[in-house]
């Protein structure tokens, strides 16, 4: 059996000043803001932050890759960065509370064989972007390192990748609490024993990606243009991995948050049009709003053979929606039986393309699936996973109408990705995301 995943010589704060990493700590690129960036910069003058997200100078486009680059040499040569001298896997744990009670979900940072044209090891379910796949190229080519991972799962049937990565039960080597309150550890793996039972747990995967789709194609990439400039590097070349956090898909605490849709349009017509599809696509039955929310766990509790949402309007009621059965029942993708998909087959997508928003090649109207809010002609489309909030912009006039949809399953990423499909974006959110600057890699000629 080949293995896929192998231990590396991580890149890490390693001083005793560093043990806590709060301060020098920052969340993964795709979800940092302006003013989040610029809080970072203000906490430490080795945040991590200058590294991943760095800006251009003042009249010299495409100078912040340069620039992390050079931050890169500088803090390896003043001793701030040290490379591990031993392989090793690194485990992380994230402590985070979420619906009332406490989660402490775990993976194990590792470098994973990137696949040939003919292998599958590695497995999407999103589709990918232009522009964030060149800003993470020109990144990589810069500072010749993955500075953040590829969140990715293993089955793991039997959990023993689980079992082992619970076992572990000593001081971290360090720990950090980010400004949402989660709490990270993180323990170094150096025994071969345990390096290679948990190699042996992965197995061959594959490694269904849960989050990084930019990240890794961006891998591939610099792989390939990598192998064109050292055709004499050798198979065990840095560039020839990616680096990965390993969860297993049985971990209960592998939690996704559901991503609810919220939409304006500057026709007046909108919302009527969204409730005249309601009527003729769903049973619709009116709800009073829950006290402080909590419209979510009745959306979790229905029959999982049911398709149910919730769109609220601003008039003080939530809409339950539950999908009519189609008849007859048509043969679905795997993808098609998403209730995402359901959501914006059905009701979404049909009325904003009547509005004139602009569809994909699938029929889906198109939009930008790493945006936090998208443009469709004449139409905004925000994304939040806080139902208070979501409720709050439609009351404030920010939006017309919100809908509520149950997170997505783990399980349905595996069935999606195994059959090679995609989702439509923003179907899934990982939480917690995972941090940069605990641990990352070379990417160079050089071997492991």
């Amino acid at each position: 059996m080949e293995r896929v995943v192998h231990p590396f010589r991580g890149i890490r704060y390693q001083t005793p000043e560093y043990r806590d990493l709060s301060a020098v700590m920052a969340p993964p690129y795709d979800v940092v803001s302006e003013a989040m960036r610029a809080a970072l910069l203000g906490r430490h003058e080795h945040n991590f932050i200058r590294l991943e997200l760095p800006q251009d100078r003042d009249g010299e486009e495409g100078s912040r890759y340069l620039q992390a680059a050079a931050t890169l040499r500088q803090w390896l040569h003043d001793g701030v960065l040290v490379q591990d001298e031993r392989p090793a896997l690194y485990l992380l744990e994230q402590e985070f509370a979420s619906g009332g009670r406490v989660w402490r979900r775990r993976a194990v940072f590792a470098l994973a064989r990137l696949p040939e044209r003919d292998e599958r090891h590695v497995l999407a379910h999103e589709g990918t972007l232009s522009a964030p796949k060149r800003d993470r190229l020109e990144l990589v080519r810069a500072c010749r390192a993955m500075t953040s991972p590829v969140m990715v799962m293993v089955e793991d049937p039997e959990s023993r990748l689980l079992a082992l990565l619970n076992q572990v039960a000593a001081e971290p080597q360090a720990e950090a609490e980010d400004s949402e309150g989660v709490r990270h550890r993180m323990w170094l793996l150096h025994d071969e024993s345990a390096i290679g039972a948990v190699c042996r747990a992965v197995g061959p995967g594959p490694l269904f990606i849960a989050d990084g789709h930019h990240r890794f194609e961006t891998a591939v990439a610099y792989r390939d243009e990598m192998r064109r400039a050292h055709p004499k590097a050798p198979a065990e070349a840095s560039f020839n991995y990616a680096l990965v956090s390993i969860a297993s898909a049985a971990d209960e605490n592998l939690k996704i948050l559901p991503t609810h849709r919220l939409i304006a349009h500057r026709d007046g017509g909108c919302l009527d049009r969204f409730k005249q599809r309601m009527v003729e696509e769903f049973t619709v039955e009116e709800l009073p709003a829950p006290q402080g929310g909590g419209i979510l766990s009745l959306l979790e509790q229905s029959r999982p053979d049911l398709h149910v949402f919730a769109a609220y309007c601003g008039d003080g009621h939530y809409y339950l929606l539950t999908a009519r059965p189609e008849a007859p029942e048509p043969l679905q993708r795997a993808v098609d039986a998403l209730d995402v998909s359901v959501l914006h087959t059905r009701l979404i997508d049909p009325v904003l393309a009547s509005a004139g928003a602009p569809a994909g090649e699938d029929g889906r109207v198109s939009h930008d699936s790493k945006a936090d809010r998208i443009a469709c002609r004449g139409a905004n489309i925000a994304y939040i996973t806080e139902e208070a909030q979501a409720r709050a912009a439609v009351d404030r006039g920010d939006f017309e109408i919100a809908f509520f949809l149950p997170p997505t399953r783990v399980s349905d990423v595996l069935a999606v990705a195994a059959a090679g499909q995609r989702m439509p974006g923003k179907s899934t959110y990982f939480y917690p995301k995972l941090p940069s600057g605990f641990v990352f890699s070379r990417a160079s000629e050089d071997p492991l």
